[in-house]
């Protein structure tokens, strides 16, 4: 077979090129380690005040060690004041995703992300899918709100991750739509914590892991008084918010990064090099 050419760059220009390329991997790496800080302190205060109880009292003491009055529950000793819930009585919906027709081509474009238990993993909030629906695609009563705590239950159940705008999911997930908004910080590590329960509930002794809505509309869990919702939801807002901003600055640099190489190696986009004899 007669050898093909293929036209590349001067070295130097692929150097420069390389060097393009390796801070955008640098940027993206950097926001990942900072999301990873935010979310590890905020997880760091929710176990201090919500697995310990030692979440400050009226006179900023903690409240446990400070001989906090507790009260014997079904899920063991809680604050006095503190309620066991199931899930349902939390959420003013709880829904099960559905996967329309992939057979009707017309189901998907580009009008709304469409999560898969793929898209979950590792990521505190869903920012890109795989799949987007089109309006024809989208069962109106499957959309699912910004905020709203999305759960796997099937296959790979006990992932946990927070819809960052409207969104619809597919039959192996669960998501919370929470009563009160500013619950959504606790209850994403709160179903975190209770991923292995979840794993655990949906083996059932057949080959795929699933747990079903109503078995997971019926888990409980211990819920603070409402002040202490909102003082946690204060606390972390900004570490969340950020997580977010820094999730969304990678799906740029990503889509960046990948325009960019092809048209830099084809020579569509010239890198500028520094001419002979210029301080670098």
């Amino acid at each position: 077979l007669g050898m093909q050419k293929v036209k590349v760059p001067p070295i130097e220009e692929q150097k420069a090129i390389a060097r393009i390329l390796s801070t955008l991997d640098e940027k993206i790496e950097l926001n990942n380690q900072i999301n990873k800080t935010l979310e590890n302190m905020a997880q760091a205060i929710f176990k201090q005040w919500f697995v310990d109880f030692e979440f400050p009292n009226e006179d900023g003491e903690p409240y446990k060690s400070s001989g906090g009055e507790m009260v014997e529950s079904e899920l063991g000793m809680i604050p006095k004041g503190w309620e066991v819930m199931d899930l349902s009585e939390i959420s003013t919906n709880i829904i099960t995703g559905k996967t329309p027709s992939t057979k009707v081509k017309e189901n998907y474009g580009n009008e709304i992300p469409f999560v898969k238990i793929p898209d979950m993993h590792g990521n505190v909030y869903i920012t890109k899918t795989e799949s987007y629906l089109s309006k024809k695609g989208v069962h109106k009563n499957k959309i699912i709100p910004r905020n709203a705590i999305i759960v796997s239950c099937i296959a790979t159940p006990g992932l946990v991750s927070i819809a960052s705008e409207d969104c619809q999911t597919n039959q192996q997930i669960n998501s919370l739509l929470l009563k009160d908004e500013k619950m959504c910080y606790f209850a994403y590590f709160k179903l975190i914590e209770l991923a292995d329960y979840i794993r655990t509930l949906g083996s059932t002794g057949s080959a795929t892991l699933n747990l079903n809505k109503n078995e997971f509309s019926k888990i409980k869990i211990v819920v603070p008084e409402k002040r202490l919702i909102e003082k946690y939801y204060q606390s972390v807002k900004f570490s969340f918010e950020m997580i977010l901003e820094n999730m969304k600055s990678n799906e740029v640099l990503r889509n960046l990064r990948d325009t960019l190489l092809p048209k830099l190696m084809s020579g569509e986009i010239r890198v500028p090099l520094k001419e002979e004899g210029e301080v670098s």
